[in-house]
């Protein structure tokens, strides 16, 4: 079972995810997530397995932008996520003034793109960034 917790900025680099950045994590950024109030951990055995939330969209305040870091443990209780990112979403959609959600992946993470989409959320459109193809999902919420 996967206990849900307010987000700290610790938590982000809790773990080793899935999907791993790039770039190196901005503190500010990463202050900016905690101070928000709009992200939550999941905690399993005392052990940070993710983190996630929503940022509202620049200039379109009804809009909100998912993001998700998932641990590779995570892998392995494949029914315990997909449960515990339902419930988050839910959340966010019953608490939150959003009426859109939006969540881009890179096109190579099939597993993300599976989740995405039993999550409710429909594919939109493909942009290019760097040369990179990413997909852009959004799911209306009412």
């Amino acid at each position: 079972m996967i206990y849900v917790r307010p987000f700290k900025k610790e938590d982000y680099d809790a773990f080793v995810p899935i999907e791993p950045l790039t770039e190196p994590t901005d503190p500010e950024f990463v202050q900016a997530i905690e101070d928000s109030g709009l992200a939550v951990t999941g905690i399993r055995d005392g052990e940070v397995v993710g983190c996630g939330g929503v940022h509202p969209v620049e200039d379109i305040p009804e809009q909100g932008e998912m993001w998700l870091r998932l641990s590779e443990s995570c892998q392995q209780y494949p029914l315990d996520t997909l449960r515990w990112l339902r419930e988050g979403l839910k959340i966010i959609e019953e608490v939150y003034p959003f009426k859109q959600l939006n969540a881009t992946i890179r096109c190579c993470f099939e597993k993300s793109v599976r989740m995405i989409e039993y999550l409710g959320f429909e594919s939109t459109r493909e942009v290019e960034v760097e040369g990179q193809k990413w997909f852009i999902y959004s799911k209306r919420v009412k």
